[in-house]
């Protein structure tokens, strides 16, 4: 479990989230450690609530598109992904997602529900993203990155809450938060409803409305000890139909999500302490139709799916000689999946899992700093893998900082990868021929990153080398008949991602600017044979994905992001964002070129951050109506596209 205490949140006591960037901020995300963003091991992206509050958006999801090298796609208007360095599919495997640290990535195929998250973008206190592999703190399935989701601590004294938003395309959204906070006990209570009508795409069903709500509380017996408790639930229903199919144009998933989380914490002489960490989460997965036969064949089979995951952890953190800070410590995980969809022959099992790791912060002079950790796990499908990380950071001014790294780490088989079976009468199911062995990320990186503080300018630069080897990839294996509706899969590809990219970052006196960008490359070659290689339509597929591969980053891409304070109660931000051509690996026809802007007038009213204020926004997204395309699976259905939409919002402190 990570520290949810930095610097950066106590800046919100000197009523300004201006003072965030006075100092270097303090990440808690990379090692373990909390560290000034010059010293962390990692690449880091920090998504602060003066952004996420300037940029307009919705859904955590899209709050990413505000990371260099990040691709943020979505199949329709509630099915969102999210991947560094793209080279994915919708389900986005190689991200490691956490929530206050709890891991959010869930079986059978090992992805985020991002909807299903029972998160208010009210109750964030700030993103951390790790941009590359951090598998020696988080373990295997963090070989793109890590996002960390911060929230408000219980006992962080923020006013009442209550956000309306309600706009076009059917954007009825509402949240409330309520808080008490005590000398020993505090609490936070969040509740909220978000609803749209999805994509401009008239052959979709794609509507979709979540409620969730979410208990936090902190509680401090002494001056040793601290408990942390969290419970939070989600549920929805998202349009899943496709309009003029002759069954189930209305067909609607249904979802639930609830978590509970109990972290202890016992401080210890000269700042070290022990963590324990205990969480438990539970998702279904259903839909409101059963499955669809015609002629023989399952046309439409039915969605049932249920996970269920039990996992602690211990973690210890000292100095343990002068110029050393170390934290070391171990967890186990049960993870367990059932759904007669996905597993049709015999269930998937439980998986048992366990970890050990270590990180040591050594300052060897004034200026070098050496950060070496590693992690040893058991994935309980019989793998084990270690992962080390080494990264030297040079401060050759006080301002200015150098950083060299290389890192490895490891994606393993995702369940439905290694033990799949659906009816073997549904067009393009899984029969999983097991075996599979864990993707392998090597990554390489040298990165600047330069502090003006009497200017408010922050800049960032790096450049990277990673190679994946043992991408795991769809597999045809031919069936009784002869055909091809079966699929297994198989390490089969070897991916080299190489390029820059940049961040550069302005605030001060309440006026703030982002811009972003990256470019980059891919090369792929063969890693490994299909098991129809003589077949010549297996061999053609396999070719014409080879030669699809290096699309599936896009060259160029970028974003900029920038609030202007007119007045004291007058804002304006405005926010743009581009990508070049991709073709993400499910879909059926590249994705173009998309750029678009938006826009957000923000009128305050109030003292800002005390009660009986508050603030009215217009929001406009894609306010001139440019070329914002989403990729396409199915290509009779074109492309899900966002016109210009805009929604009011309003915001009162109590």
């Amino acid at each position: 479990m990570l520290p949810l205490i930095s610097k950066a949140q106590a800046a919100d006591e000197l009523d300004s989230e201006q003072a965030f960037f006075l100092e270097l901020p303090v990440v808690l995300t990379a090692s373990r450690l909390t560290q000034p963003v010059d010293e962390a091991p990692n690449a880091i992206t920090i998504i602060d609530r003066q952004m996420i509050k300037a940029s307009g958006f919705r859904r955590i999801p899209e709050l990413l598109r505000l990371v260099p090298g990040m691709y943020v796609g979505s199949q329709n208007g509630h099915s969102m992904f999210a991947s560094y360095h793209g080279t994915t599919d919708n389900f986005s495997r190689r991200m490691q997602v956490l929530v206050d640290g709890r891991s959010v990535y869930l079986p059978p195929y090992s992805m985020v529900i991002w909807d299903d998250l029972p998160v208010l973008l009210e109750d964030i206190e700030r993103i951390e993203v790790i941009r590359g592999p951090a598998a020696a703190s988080h373990g295997a399935n963090s070989t793109q990155g890590v996002i960390n989701i911060i929230t408000r601590e219980a006992d962080n004294f923020v006013p009442n809450e209550v956000t309306v938003r309600q706009g076009g395309n059917g954007i009825k959204d509402a949240s409330m938060t309520f808080a008490r906070r005590g000398e020993s006990f505090s609490q936070r209570l969040s509740a909220g409803y978000r609803a749209d009508g999805g994509y401009d795409l008239p052959q979709f069903t794609d509507d979709n409305r979540t409620s969730m709500f979410n208990w936090r509380t902190a509680y401090h017996p002494n001056g040793e000890d601290a408990f942390d408790f969290q419970t939070g639930y989600s549920q929805s229903v998202r349009g899943d139909g496709i309009v003029g199919r002759n069954q189930a144009p209305d067909r609607n998933l249904l979802t639930e999500h609830d978590y509970a989380q109990l972290i202890w914490t016992r401080a210890l002489a000269d700042g070290a302490e022990w963590q324990l960490r205990y969480h438990y989460t539970h998702s279904a997965y259903d839909d409101d139709q059963v499955s669809y036969y015609r002629d023989g064949v399952n046309l439409y089979p039915k969605v049932n799916v249920q996970t269920r995951r039990h996992d602690i952890e211990a973690q210890h953190t000292a100095s343990w000689s002068t110029g050393h800070r170390l934290v070391w410590g171990g967890g186990a995980r049960l993870d367990g999946v059932s759904s007669t969809s996905l597993f049709y022959y015999h269930p998937a099992p439980t998986l048992r899992q366990w970890r050990v790791f270590a990180h040591d912060e050594w300052r060897m002079q004034h200026d070098w700093l050496l950060n070496v950790g590693a992690m040893w796990e058991d994935d309980g499908m019989g793998h084990h893998n270690v992962s080390p990380r080494v990264a030297l950071n040079y401060h050759f001014t006080p301002n200015h900082t150098l950083r060299i790294g290389a890192s490895l780490a490891y994606r393993n088989p995702a369940v439905i990868e290694e033990y799949g079976n659906t009816d073997p009468l549904t067009p393009g199911g899984f029969l999983a021929s097991g075996g599979l062995q864990p993707e392998r990320m090597l990554a390489r990186e040298i990165a600047y990153l330069g502090h003006f503080p009497e200017t408010g300018w922050m800049v960032e630069a790096r450049l990277f080398s990673d190679h994946l080897r043992g991408q795991i990839y769809l597999d045809p294996l031919r069936n009784a008949s002869g055909g091809f509706n079966n699929a297994s899969f198989k390490n089969l590809y070897l991916v080299r991602y190489s390029g820059w990219e940049g961040s550069l970052k302005y605030q001060q006196e309440g006026n703030a600017l982002t811009v972003n960008f990256s470019r980059q490359q891919a090369a792929c070659e063969a890693d490994g044979l299909p098991t129809w290689i003589s077949d010549t339509r297996v061999k053609g597929w396999f070719d014409e994905w080879l030669r699809q591969c290096p699309k599936a980053v896009p060259t160029n891409a970028g974003s900029v992001l920038a609030e202007h304070h007119l007045t004291q109660t007058l804002a304006i931000s405005a926010g743009y964002y581009y990508q070049d051509e991709v073709q993400v690996l499910d879909a059926q026809r590249p994705q173009t070129f998309m750029h678009r802007m938006d826009i957000k007038i923000t009128r305050s009213f109030g003292k800002r951050g005390v009660a009986s204020g508050g603030e009215v926004a217009l929001v406009m997204q894609n306010m001139f109506r440019d070329t914002h395309t989403e990729y396409a699976n199915l290509p009779q259905q074109g492309y899900p596209s966002l016109d210009r939409r805009a929604y009011l919002l309003a915001t009162f402190l109590y």
